[in-house]
């Protein structure tokens, strides 16, 4: 960690307001919530400054607790006579960390897991209990994005998925502790996977990244902050390449509708044939390309239930072609991450 603390031997009242009159100049502020009187470390977080407790941050993280506990130097980097450390972490994210810090579980929505955060929230925090080892936080906030970047295709198959955009997908995923929203929070969610070396996270990441058109990808997605997220030149090629695996996942499914083939026992087998082509024709329409990446991992079974009905096809054979499409999907799911060129550490089977 390149974040410094210095600390001062004297402070009288002219450097106070010296460097107070600096810290203005800069445009830096003091937060609103924490900035405690009786304070003993100045946390500087780009434009905020936090005056907080080193007991409270020693307590709970060791990368604080090894640095509050280094020799003393004499310096004149201080805010109203107490030690300053400054850190290049965002804002929002380190607000949301003291909130982690000082507010009990039973208080915080941090630590419920009713209440549905959003995947800003959750990377943040994530972020920098992995930055200064907070294991108990890191390990909520992991639990969090696990919920949404599954390697379970049932849990996946139970998540709110909401699709939103024109021309586009841009999926908002919804488990009951966090929400994931493909326009914002994708290349964020490939940079995270790969920073902290989780690899179960990278296959959904990848997937709802690839929803993107290939300029968004090469300029990258900015947050609500104005921070871009890019790609690095490797990820980069994988996004690319994945929208090209996913549309050939697509059309692979389609490829047996496509057959018209009908049960053995099919009292009907022509008019279930005929229905099934027609059958196939309206899919495909639906998922013509380059869209049909962006219906890859979509339970076929599901959308067919009606359409079977609608275009003749009998019972058995109605359900004869469900099935097919959830066993060929199920294969795909298991396969995501090789097809990927991804590490299958961590995938499990649905």
């Amino acid at each position: 960690m390149q974040d410094t603390v210095t600390h001062p031997t004297t402070c009288t009242l002219a450097q106070a307001a010296s460097l107070k009159n600096s810290l203005g100049a800069l445009d830096i502020r003091r937060d609103s919530e924490y900035w405690f009187d009786d304070g003993s470390i100045v946390i500087v977080a780009r434009d905020t400054a936090y005056k907080v407790h080193k007991s409270i941050l020693a307590r709970h993280s060791r990368v604080f607790s090894d640095l509050f506990s280094a020799p003393q130097t004499t310096a004149d980097d201080y805010v109203e006579c107490t030690p300053a450390v400054h850190v290049q972490d965002a804002p929002s994210d380190f607000s949301n960390l003291l909130k982690a810090l000082y507010d009990t579980p039973q208080d915080s929505t941090l630590f419920q897991h009713d209440q549905r955060l959003s995947f800003a929230v959750v990377a943040g925090l994530y972020e920098l209990a992995h930055k200064y080892q907070i294991d108990n936080l890191a390990e909520e906030m992991l639990r969090r994005l696990k919920s949404c970047f599954t390697h379970n295709l049932q849990t996946w198959d139970a998540l709110d998925h909401v699709s939103v955009g024109e021309g586009q997908r841009f999926t908002i995923i919804r488990s009951p502790s966090l929400k994931v929203c493909a326009a914002i929070d994708a290349i964020r969610a490939v940079n995270l996977a790969r920073r902290a070396n989780i690899p179960s996270l990278l296959p959904v990441a990848v997937y709802i990244a690839s929803f993107h058109h290939a300029q968004a990808l090469l300029d990258g997605i900015a947050r609500h902050d104005g921070t871009v997220d890019t790609l690095s030149r490797e990820d980069l090629e994988l996004c690319l390449d994945a929208r090209v695996i996913f549309a050939h996942w697509t059309y692979t499914k389609l490829a047996w509708f496509m057959s018209g083939r009908v049960v053995p026992d099919c009292k009907s087998p022509a008019a279930c044939a005929a229905g099934l082509i027609a059958l196939t024709a309206s899919i495909k329409g639906r998922f013509s390309k380059p869209r049909a990446a962006y219906f890859a991992l979509d339970p076929f079974a599901s959308v067919m239930k009606d359409m079977t009905k609608q275009n003749g096809v009998c019972k058995k054979c109605g359900t004869a072609m469900r099935a097919k499409a959830a066993e060929e999907r199920l294969a795909m799911w298991r396969a995501l991450p090789r097809d990927l060129g991804l590490d299958e550490g961590g995938w499990g089977d649905a």
